[in-house]
């Protein structure tokens, strides 16, 4: 099982995730990219920056996560459950739908889910109310999934075992799903 780990390479955080079960750890800006932007240019320009790498990009709106999704070599996006800050009163709001599933399907690109934003979550019962929505439409439209702690220090490291009892808990399928 595979750790994304949102710090820079330490020897100590690549010891504890050892210690915790992982067999790969990936360390941000070593492996991987993560790409912030608020508007399409700047989306483009940033991935243009991140050559090479895994590249993860954290959406902030429905319009930059379909635009990510549909126009942009982006391997990974995560952070759907948060664009929405208010639920509607007759459905949960998790910031995917059939179209962008069908979109992630099509064009290949990987869904995650991070442990560290329900640990961090001030309505931990929304987020996880709006993941478990996610992760059955995902499976409906067959999109890759990945689950992982996106720990940004030691603290919200947590076992692979754990990090997988939860996976299931949310309706993930398998380890799998929790390698890139």
């Amino acid at each position: 099982m595979h750790n994304l780990i949102l710090a820079k390479e330490a020897k100590e955080l690549l010891e504890l995730s050892k210690k915790l079960g992982f067999t790969k750890t990936m360390f941000l800006e070593k492996d991987f990219v993560i790409v912030k932007a608020k508007s399409k240019k700047e989306l483009l320009k940033e991935i243009g920056r991140a050559k090479g790498k895994l590249t993860i990009y954290k959406t902030e709106s429905e319009e930059l996560l379909r635009f990510a999704l549909e126009k942009t070599k982006i391997d990974l996006i995560y952070g759907m459950e948060t664009i929405n800050p208010r639920d509607s009163v007759h459905f949960v709001r998790g910031g995917l739908d059939q179209i962008t599933c069908r979109i992630a399907a099509e064009k290949d690109k990987i869904i995650a889910f991070s442990f560290s934003e329900i640990l961090n979550a001030r309505n931990k019962d929304k987020i996880i109310a709006r993941i478990k929505l996610n992760v059955k439409l995902c499976k409906k439209y067959k999109v890759k999934m990945y689950f992982s702690s996106f720990a940004k220090n030691e603290n919200e490291l947590r076992s692979a075992q754990d990090l997988f009892a939860f996976w299931k808990v949310l309706g993930g399928r398998n380890k799998k799903e929790l390698v890139v």
